[in-house]
This record gives C-alpha cells, sequence and structure tokens, in this order.
C-alpha cells in the first residue's frame, strides 16, 4: 500500500489518499494537477471531491494525530 499527501498551490496539505491495487504514483499527481487546474480562483480543493472524481484510482486515507499532554 502506498499513501500520497496532497497539497494546495499554496503548499498547505489538504488530505491523505491510499492508492488503489495496480495504480501508479504518478497517475495519482497527474489526475491531482489536473483537479487543481479545474478549480476557480477562489475556491479550496476538497479530498473528498478529488476521490470521488477519481474512486478508481485511489480512496481516502483517514489519519489522526495524537498530541501527548
Amino acid at each position: 500500500m502506498e499513501a500520497i499527501q496532497l497539497h494546495d498551490k499554496e503548499e498547505e496539505i489538504v488530505g491523505t489518499v491510499l492508492l488503489k491495487d495496480n495504480v501508479e504514483f504518478s497517475q495519482v499527481t497527474d489526475a491531482w494537477d489536473k483537479y487543481l487546474a479545474e478549480l476557480d480562483e477562489n475556491d479550496f480543493p476538497e479530498i473528498y471531491e478529488f476521490v470521488s472524481k477519481n474512486w478508481d484510482i485511489c480512496e481516502i486515507l483517514s489519519v489522526e494525530f495524537y498530541q501527548p499532554r
């Protein structure tokens, strides 16, 4: 299994996706670049929207962080 963190144009993390079997890293990154290019200037990229449009190559990877006290 391979996961990719996807970033917006300002390099902020938008989300993490898990590549499906037999999918190459470049397939997801190419699809992400195309998705970002299609957004209006004021729209923020949405990881769930991206995955719904590209469900055949990736799925959401939920990541939780633990911060000790």
